[in-house]
Order: structure tokens, then sequence, then C-alpha cells
């Protein structure tokens, strides 16, 4: 079987398992007491060894190879769906939450290096929009799925439908995926320092771009369906599908998107994208209905259509001989700490100033780390860190 087949299956399988919990989590949460700080609590303990583990595990994976940290880190999210049918504490919800954070510490950076690895040239854009849509299809169809299960069953049925794809995955991957071919990760064997990853100027930005998906993937996850719930007495599976929605009209772009991004400038798509973002998260405390919290979904799910593959290409195309999965890796990290920071920075701000400015906190941000972005990689030529080292070694040698 095609190992890019494998790992889209697999991916979408593994997001789709963590979507239909995911959501739900603050909501569920507020049994044990939980307020918006201690919402954003739990997502920070997702992020939080996520980001302390994503340098290594990135580096390690190009030295050691991709298929056993895919394999453990899907075990891991089969391992806490048992766990959350036990949780009976905030406590315990907050050590699960941070088992799930390393298992997508091990299977995210590792998914996308290993997609890297088999790229080609020029094609960076619609390998990037392959992946892309397997992932995202994935977290589309997890909150309706988990918000009608909840609905129609309980929590638990959630938890347990987490587990399930999750052993699928893990079979897959385990008997269907092997570790690229050596000629494939072979400029991956020996990488520069972690270090050299900072003197890459487009990297820089793509990086700061990926800072302000973190901010909008936190209004997205945990703001909006708190917002949904104070503003309309809306069921849970209609909280489900203003996160569903949203993903999922990114995913129908991903590929047309991660095409076109691969014969115009990726810069000027993320630019694109990230300004709808912005615009778009700052007026969602001006929506009086679920319909115009259903619009304002659909306009940010285009937005990250827009931009993401095309941000996911510019890393592509500037990894190689920095390692790929020590530059996917960094970029995770700083989506990490966004996701470790903000919902407690963005928790903070709802209790003491409203969950408005949350909103319009987070648009501004969303624009300035956008702005950011695109004057650091709209002009910036493709020179890889292994060509600088080659041409050292050639100086020294001379």
């Amino acid at each position: 079987m095609n190992p890019l087949l494998v790992l889209a299956i697999a991916i979408f399988c593994t997001m789709l398992g963590n979507g239909v919990v995911m959501p739900f989590i603050p909501l569920y949460a507020q049994q044990f007491g939980a307020a918006s700080l201690g919402a954003g609590l739990l997502f920070s303990a997702h992020s939080a060894p996520r980001t302390f583990l994503l340098p290594l595990i990135g580096p390690a994976s190009d030295r050691m190879g991709r298929r056993s940290f895919l394999l453990v880190g899907v075990l891991l999210y089969a391992l806490s769906s048992v766990a959350f049918l036990l949780a009976n504490s905030m406590g315990l919800l907050l050590l699960i939450m941070g088992i799930q954070g390393i298992a997508t510490a091990m299977v995210q950076p590792v998914t996308l290096a290993y997609v890297g690895d088999l790229t080609p040239k020029g094609k960076e854009g619609a390998y990037a929009g392959y992946i892309n849509t397997a992932f995202l299809g994935g977290v589309a169809g997890g909150p309706i799925l988990g918000g009608v299960l909840k609905d129609a069953i309980n929590m638990q049925a959630s938890f347990v439908a987490l587990g399930l794809f999750s052993l699928f995955a893990f079979v897959l991957m385990f008997f269907w995926l092997p570790d690229p071919p050596k000629h494939k990760t072979a400029a991956n064997a020996v990488v520069p320092p972690f270090r050299e990853v900072f003197s890459c100027r487009p990297v820089i930005g793509v990086a700061y771009y990926r800072l302000g998906y973190a901010f909008a993937s936190t209004i997205t996850w945990v703001f909006v369906p708190l917002l949904a719930a104070r503003m309309l007495p809306l069921k849970t599976s209609q909280i489900g599908a203003l996160i569903s929605l949203n993903v999922l009209v990114s995913t129908i772009l991903q590929a047309p998107f991660g095409r076109l991004a691969d014969r115009m400038s990726k810069a000027n798509l993320v630019a694109i994208g990230g300004t709808i973002s912005a615009i778009a998260f700052s007026a969602f405390p001006l929506a009086t209905s679920f319909w115009h919290l259903l619009a304002l979904s659909v306009v940010t799910g285009v937005a990250t259509g827009v931009a993401f593959p095309a941000h996911t290409a510019l890393a592509m195309e500037n990894a190689r001989g920095l390692g790929m999965g020590t530059v996917m890796s960094f970029l995770l990290t700083v989506h990490s700490f966004g996701m470790t920071v903000c919902p407690i920075l963005f928790g903070l701000i709802a209790d003491h100033f409203g969950m408005n400015s949350t909103f319009y906190g987070g648009g501004l941000l969303c624009a300035l780390t956008t702005a950011i972005c695109y004057l650091m990689t709209h002009d910036a030529p493709i020179e890889t860190t292994a060509e600088k080292v080659r041409e050292k070694e050639a100086a020294v040698t001379d």
C-alpha cells in the first residue's frame, strides 16, 4: 500500500477520534467545577508536554526513523480513551490531557516529516494539501460525531470512539507503513544543530503564522463553544457543528489551494488567509444568532483553507538540509507554546474583561503575526542550510 495513502488514512482516523472528544472537554470539565480559567488550564496541560518534547522528537525521527514514533503516539491516544473513562476529578483530566499532548508530539510532526520525505521538489503545495485534507477531515468530522454521541448516549461513548479509531490507525500503520527508504532521508540523517533553524528567515516567518494559527485554534476550540453556550440555548450537536463546519470548509479547500500554492506566491496566500481570519474573529462578539455564528465559522474555515497549505509548503521548501523532522517539530513547538499560553491568557481576559475581549484580542494578534510572516517570506530566496554547510566545507577544503 502507498505510504502516503496509509499516512492519510491513519491520520484521518486519529484526528477523527481526537475530535470526538476535544471540543467538549471544557463542557465536560464543568461538572468538576471548572470555569473559563479551568477550561484554559486543560488545554494548556495538553500543550505543555508537547511543547517540551517536540524539539527532541523531530530531530530524533530524522536520525532514528519515523515509524516507531508514529506507532507509540497512536497507541497513547488509544490508552488515553480508557483513562478518560476512569477520570473522576479535575486533576485526573489534567493528567490525561498531558498524556494526549505527548501523543500529539509523536504523531503530528513525524507525519509531516514523513510526507516531506516523499515530496518531490515543486510539489510541496500539492502534497501539503493532500495530508492536510486527511488531517483536517478527521478534525472536521470529530466534533459532529462527538456531539451526536454525547446527545444520543453520553460522553463516555465519545471516549470509546476515540479508543477504537486510534486502535484502527495503530493496526494500519503497524502492518502497512514502513520507514521511509534510506535514500529519501539521507539528507536528514546528519543535520545541522537545531539552532541553525533560527538562521533561516522564511522558517521564522512561517513560525509567526503558526503562532497566529495557535491563537485562532484556541478561540475556535475553547471560546467559541463557551460563547455559543452563554449566548444561546444550543444543543451540544449544534456547538459541535460550529467547529466541524469551520474545519470542513478548510478541509475541502486544502487540495485546490495546495495546488495553487505551487503556481503562485505562497506568502501572498498566507497573508490573504491570515487577514480574513483576523477580521472574522473580531466579528464573533457581534453575532446574535446561531446562524451568525455558523457564517463566521465558515469564513474562518475559508481563511485557513487559503493559508494553511501554503504555510506548510513554505516549511517543506525550506526544511531540506535542516532536517524535515527538525523543522516540522520547530513549527509545532511554536504552535504548542501558543496553545499553552493562549488558553490561560484568554481565559484570564474572559474572566476579568468579558468574553468579547478575548475575540477582539485574538483577532488583533492574528493580524500582527500574519503581517510579520508576510514580511519575512514574500521576497526570501529558498536557500537551505545544507547548501550553506556544503559551501563552508568546500571553503575549508580549498
